[in-house]
């Protein structure tokens, strides 16, 4: 072959190549076919996403109680607690000498009278809503407990479950009530007691359990400050997170010091920010996180499933019931005023939603790959963003295959095709899962 016959073969390949180029890059309107070569696809899943808005907080005492004295009622005597002890309901904090004996005991006895009335009202509506039967079935209307309190009035839930739910709790906060009605009353027993053996003295006794974080020698009102055992979160939004939070949003915590897990549920947000707004500074917003009491939960939830349970499956409960109790006690003792708390306030979830990672969408847009053999580039509508996970709200199904390529290498309604792997391509083919591929071969020679 002549050199001149081998410059023109190679000047005919160059011209071949570089029309077909020129063709593919002018071809605007697809009339030449192409094929993407995808090697790298994913599809879309299906999992729970949650909106979370991340922020920080500090326990600190969920009340603060106080004690005040009239010093009409007598000359105060002494304090028997120190700033920053620790006291329990009944414990003595300070005593004072009447000025008028029978005034005194007077106003004693009264109080004793109205707090047995109370206590009598309270015991009344326990046993009223002990004997309220919670029908099977849904009502056709809203089941209504009344009692003469004040023309106090309980509307129980269409819902069995809930009305069950109801029930218990309601019962929970009555005996809780009822608790600190006895402890009152003992507490005036005991004064009465020990105004009528000393004819002048009055010890006052506290009715909280807590931390003494204030007392007054000076004894302005409040002479004493009782900071409650129980705790809540407190912490502080800017005015883009204020704008998502609102009451009863539950709420994923950690404390930092121990590395403890908490749930919550926010229970306050303020209307106004922390301090005076001003047109260059920002305004922070304060809200509390109530802590979520696991015991009282799961005691109403265990009490609505009641009708259904055997004896074995109410002891297994009751056996649960007890174990998450200790821990949830030890929990609470571990937990301190001061701690700082990593929280998670969840604004929005999503359900069993179709899932596509990030990298999979590009503007948007995704490159899903058809049964028929093509990619097309399909619009999506998204929701909720976790992570690198997003919702996809409109555009793919569960279940539907996208190509991970970059947007150069892809053209809508263009064939693909992808790489055959040996586990599953050839080995299937070779080898079908149940056959005896190495049987059929050598019968196939034997009967030859």
């Amino acid at each position: 072959m002549s050199k001149t016959r081998k410059r023109l073969q190679m000047i005919a390949v160059a011209l071949f190549i570089g029309v077909n180029i020129l063709l593919v890059y002018m071809d605007d309107d697809g009339k030449v076919d192409r094929i993407a070569y995808v090697s790298h696809w994913t599809a879309v899943f299906q999992s729970d996403l949650e909106k979370k808005i991340h922020t920080t907080g500090v326990l600190a005492s969920a009340q603060e109680n106080h004690v005040y004295f009239d010093p009409s009622t007598g000359s105060f005597e002494a304090f028997a607690v120190e700033e920053g002890s620790s006291v329990q309901a009944g414990d003595a904090l300070f005593s004072y000498k009447v000025a008028r004996y029978q005034e005194a005991m007077s106003k004693l006895l009264e109080k004793r009278t109205q707090l047995e009335e109370e206590l009598a009202a309270v015991e009344q509506a326990m046993t009223q809503m002990t004997a309220l039967q919670i029908p099977e079935v849904n009502l056709e209307a809203d089941a209504g407990l009344e009692w003469t309190e004040e023309v106090l009035k309980i509307t129980i839930p269409q819902d069995p479950v809930q009305a069950n739910l109801v029930k218990q709790q309601f019962l929970l906060e009555k005996e809780k009530e009822a608790a600190q009605k006895q402890a009152a009353l003992a507490s005036v027993d005991r004064q009465l007691a020990e105004l009528e053996e000393t004819g002048d003295t009055i010890t006052v006794e506290s009715p909280y359990e807590g931390i003494i974080t204030q007392l007054s020698e000076q004894l302005n009102d409040p002479i004493i400050t009782v900071s409650g055992t129980e705790l809540h979160v407190a912490g502080e939004l800017t005015e883009q997170e204020r704008v998502y939070v609102k009451k009863n949003l539950p709420v994923d915590m950690e404390v930092m010091e121990l590395n403890k897990s908490l749930t919550g549920t926010v229970t306050q947000v303020s209307e106004t920010p922390k301090e005076e707004a001003a047109a260059k500074t920002s305004s922070i917003y304060p809200f509390i996180i109530e802590l979520k009491r696991a015991n009282e939960q799961d005691a109403a939830r265990d009490s609505a499933d009641e009708t259904e349970d055997n004896e074995q499956d109410k002891k297994t409960k009751d056996k649960k019931m007890e174990d998450q109790e200790q821990l949830q006690s030890a929990t609470e003792r571990e937990l301190l005023s001061g701690y700082h708390v990593d929280i998670d306030i969840i604004t929005d979830t999503s359900e069993e939603a179709p899932v596509l990672n990030e990298a999979a969408i590009f503007q948007k847009d995704a490159w899903k790959m058809t049964e028929s053999g093509k990619v097309i580039r399909q619009q999506l509508t998204t929701g909720i963003e976790e992570g690198d996970r997003i919702e996809i709200t409109s555009g793919l199904d569960i279940g539907d295959k996208v190509a991970l390529q970059p947007e150069s290498q892809l053209r809508s309604q263009a064939a693909f095709i992808t790489p055959l792997k040996w586990e599953n391509g050839f080995k299937r083919t070779m080898s079908p899962k149940g056959m005896n591929w190495f049987e059929f071969f050598v019968t196939g020679i034997v009967s030859r």
